[in-house]
């Protein structure tokens, strides 16, 4: 997997090279995102605030058809309507510019375990709207277990699924079917795997579609 970073803060810009310094992370122009260099797997870091705005559907536009690539948005000051959209666009992650070294690990570990990193608030607030705007108020939401998109899954790995679609945590899922966090882990990486969702936004998408 290689890094990349998108910004025109050379301060920005530097902060994160020391501190991902292990990744060797690459700095890369707007202009070259679609050029080949960024390949299957591979991550971009984009200093949000630093980009002109005519890039944004070309960064999101680039990111959907390339699902696989991770995409962390970062920007100066976090506002929820636009860590929102970045989300919605399908960024793995929004984050403060300015993230501590120990947090941006953090980030990183999380998403390349397959799930989304924002404030909490912000991404219950995400998983909510998926599930609203897919279902009517007044019916729960009802997942289509043996729709042809989940047909491989075993039926644990369906009881987890099931559970992960109202918007749970890792820890909650665990509590719900009483298993240890790491099993629900290894669950969701199956069900990735076997249902090629990205991350678990994808999968309520998936489920919400069934």
């Amino acid at each position: 997997m290689k890094l990349f970073l998108i910004g025109n803060r050379p301060n920005v810009l530097q902060r994160w090279s020391e501190i991902l310094q292990e990744s060797q992370p690459q700095v890369l122009p707007v202009s070259e995102l679609t050029a080949g260099r960024v390949s299957k797997g591979d991550m971009v870091i984009i200093h949000l605030s630093s980009i002109a705005p005519s890039s944004y559907n070309d960064i999101f536009r680039f990111k959907a058809e390339n699902p696989s690539v991770l995409l962390i948005v970062a920007t100066d000051v976090p506002e929820e309507n636009e860590g929102l959209k970045a989300l919605q666009a399908g960024a793995n992650a929004y984050i403060n510019a300015f993230i501590t070294q120990s947090l941006f690990f953090e980030v990183l570990k999380t998403i390349k375990n397959g799930d989304i990193w924002a404030g909490p608030e912000l991404l219950q607030k995400l998983l909510k709207m998926l599930l609203t705007n897919s279902q009517p108020e007044s019916e729960p939401l009802a997942l289509e277990i043996e729709n042809d998109l989940f047909k491989d899954l075993s039926a644990r790995e369906k009881d987890v699924l099931s559970v992960l679609v109202t918007g749970v945590s890792n820890k909650e899922i665990a509590r719900s079917l009483d298993i240890t966090e790491r099993t629900v882990k290894a669950h969701l990486s199956s069900i990735f795997q076997k249902t090629g969702a990205v991350d678990r936004i994808s999968l309520i998408l998936m489920a919400n579609k069934s």
